[in-house]
Parts: structure tokens; C-alpha cells; sequence
């Protein structure tokens, strides 16, 4: 599965573009701040119906515009053809389409077109709060599992309403009990399918890791959870008082994380930032190979100034092992072109370059310049 075409019109610093992909590499270039990194993430909004970096869409649309459109053609590996279109407006109005037919919901879209983002933003998986580690599980998840998201967002609504019920001093027992029936029948399932991903993700992780460090160091990954320990139902339980006298569910999904380690201590203290950076690729490319075994396609992947804090063997050594037939289709932006072409050259392989420009795209191949606008 592919992406051979995409339109853009009015996203972000991208006006107006036409583009057609190789099957296999296609590398951006050009200085900082000039579009690289925004045609990535439209690829990446195509597919998940959301940026990357988890800005409104209100600021996606190019200032003075009130409507900014995507539409992409991807060549599947059953030979058709799937065309997704999206429409956003300022007003708030999302709309996607596939093939001309408009989702009822955009969740039945997420997944369809698995896709996998490798960039310096990955470091707030290290260094920030739960809520981005959650946020990781959420996406791997909604993209391997239909049902998954839909779940979530169920489980977010009842803990709203638990939530609202604590907060009055009259709430009954048997109100907080009907909420805690559809609360804990998804916190169950949603740590089930959690602890799941992060069994089938270690071993990935690990290897991942090992090969792009040449096994220099040994790292780990934990998933923590007020569910190991108990089932919701005994959880809300046993935290009942507790939750009244805070006016909020002290326990739960909501709270889980993931713990990230170096040589048995946490990586976001003891790690360097190569380390940090290696470690995250580790577990970028364990997502792509996850999601290739669970759904039997390839996930596009997204390698957004990978050379950002690696030295240049293990960005060599990452090149190699991405141009590997099972990677399938590769995005690559970097500031430098010597530097690409050195190391893609030793590669080998079908690739194609795009310069960029203040939103505007230059195809090295043929040396057209694609119809495309400034901000």
C-alpha cells in the first residue's frame, strides 16, 4: 500500500500542490521552516483525521483562508484504488470521504490507512506527562483495532458523567452505580487491549533497539496501571469515600502509563539524548512492525529529520533497515542534501526528491516545478 498522488489546498503554508510519490523513498529537502515537516503531517492527517503535533484545526487552514482542503489516491495491495478526501473550515466543520462516500463517523476512518510519524516532537513521549504515553497507546491501538476508539470515547463520556454526579452532594448510590456498570465494562477492556500492545511491543522494542544500538545497552518497557492490581468494579469500590470527598474517580485507565527504562533506570534521567533519541525510534519502529503483523499491510512511514541528535552510523544503520522490502513506502525530510544523497546513495533504490521551498515543491527528477502557493 502506497500514496501515488496528493492535493493539497490551503493547509497550513501549503496553498495550492499537486504531488506524485515513488512506491519506495521520497525525500523532501530544504531549509528549516519552509513546508517539509507540513507535508508530513498532512499525509499523517489524511490517515488519522487529526495533526501530529495535536493543534486545532482551525490553526491548520492558512491564515486568511476559511477552508482547506486534502485528497489523496493510495494504491492498495489488493489493486485498487482508495481515495480519501477531507475538508476542514474554520467554523469547526470537518468532513471526510472515501471513494465520494461520507464517513458517518470519523473514527470508521482510523486505521484504514495505517501510518507511522518519527519526529523530534517523539521526546514528550519521554519526558511528558501519562497523558502523551496514553495518547501513544490510543493511536497504535485505534489503528490495529476498529473498536478501539470508539471504546475510549465511550469510557471518557461515563467518566464525565461519574465525574459531574461526584461533584453534587446529593448523588445517590444507585446513580453512581448504574454510571460505574458502563464505566468499568470498557476500563476493563481498554486495559485488556493496553497490557496486550504492550506485551506484543517489548520484544520489538528490544530488538529494535539493540540493532540500532549494537546491543550496548539493555532498556525496557512497563505498562503501570491501577488495573493490574485489581478489576475496576473492586477498584471504585474500595475508593468510593475517597472519590466523594474529592468529587472525582481517584482510579482507573485514565491514569495508566508506561515506564521506559535504561540498564534498569528511567530513561528521561539517565539516558543521553542519542540514547533518548534511539530509544524512541526503537519504539516508533516497533509500532510500524506491530501494526504490519496485526493488520498484514505495510503502514506508510513518516521520518521527520531523523538525523536530528544521531550519529552517522546509526542513521546509516537506520536507512538500511527501513529500505528493507517490508518497510514498504518512506517519507524523509532533512535540511542537508549532500548528506541525503551520500547516505541514500549507498542504498541504493527508487527514490524521489522534492526541494522545498516556502510551501512550494520542486521535483529533482524532472526539475517541474508543482503548482503550489505561498502563505
Amino acid at each position: 500500500m502506497y500514496l501515488s498522488r496528493l492535493l493539497i489546498s490551503h493547509f497550513k503554508n501549503i496553498e495550492n500542490t499537486s504531488l506524485d510519490f515513488s512506491s519506495k523513498i521520497n525525500v523532501l529537502y530544504g531549509d528549516n521552516g519552509e513546508g517539509k515537516t507540513n507535508l508530513l503531517d498532512a499525509i499523517y492527517y489524511l490517515s488519522v483525521c487529526k495533526s501530529f503535533f495535536a493543534v486545532p484545526d482551525r490553526e491548520i487552514i492558512t491564515h486568511s483562508c476559511d477552508l482547506s482542503t486534502l485528497y489523496g489516491e493510495y494504491a492498495m495491495d489488493s489493486g485498487l484504488t482508495e481515495k480519501i478526501a477531507c475538508s476542514l473550515t474554520r467554523q469547526g466543520e470537518k468532513l471526510f470521504k472515501r471513494n465520494g462516500k461520507t464517513y458517518e463517523r470519523l473514527s470508521m476512518h482510523v486505521g484504514l490507512i495505517p501510518v507511522v510519524m518519527v519526529s523530534p516532537q517523539d521526546t514528550s513521549l519521554v519526558f511528558g506527562a501519562g497523558d502523551e504515553r496514553r495518547r501513544y497507546m490510543n493511536f497504535l491501538l485505534s489503528q490495529t483495532d476498529p473498536g478501539y476508539l470508539q471504546t475510549v470515547l465511550e469510557y471518557k463520556k461515563w467518566l464525565f458523567q461519574r465525574n459531574r454526579v461526584l461533584k453534587t452532594d446529593t448523588a445517590g448510590l444507585s446513580v453512581l452505580e448504574a454510571i460505574d456498570v458502563g464505566l468499568c465494562q470498557r476500563g476493563d477492556e481498554i486495559h485488556s487491549r493496553r497490557a496486550e500492545l504492550c506485551r506484543l511491543l517489548h520484544p520489538y522494542v528490544v530488538d529494535f533497539y539493540s540493532q540500532l544500538s549494537g546491543n550496548k545497552e539493555q532498556i525496557d518497557l512497563c505498562y503501570e496501571s491501577d488495573l493490574n492490581k485489581d478489576t475496576m468494579a473492586a477498584l471504585l469500590r474500595k475508593n468510593e469515600q475517597k472519590d466523594r470527598a474529592l468529587q472525582y474517580t481517584t482510579v482507573g485507565v485514565q491514569r495508566d502509563d508506561v515506564l521506559f527504562s535504561l540498564n534498569g533506570y528511567p530513561l528521561k534521567v539517565c539516558g543521553s539524548q542519542g540514547q533518548q533519541k534511539t530509544f524512541l525510534l526503537a519504539l516508533k519502529l516497533a509500532q510500524f512492525a506491530l501494526i504490519r503483523q496485526l493488520k498484514g499491510m505495510a503502514p506508510i512511514l513518516l521520518l521527520d529529520d531523523v538525523f536530528d541528535k544521531l550519529d552517522a552510523q546509526r542513521v546509516s544503520f537506520l536507512l538500511h533497515l527501513v529500505v528493507r522490502d517490508h518497510f514498504g513506502q518512506i517519507f524523509l525530510t532533512d535540511s542537508n542534501k549532500v548528506r541525503l544523497e551520500e547516505t541514500l546513495s549507498a542504498i541504493g533504490g527508487d527514490h524521489c526528491y522534492y526541494h522545498v521551498r516556502e510551501g512550494v515543491f520542486t521535483n529533482e527528477k524532472t526539475r517541474n516545478q508543482n503548482v503550489a502557493g505561498r502563505s
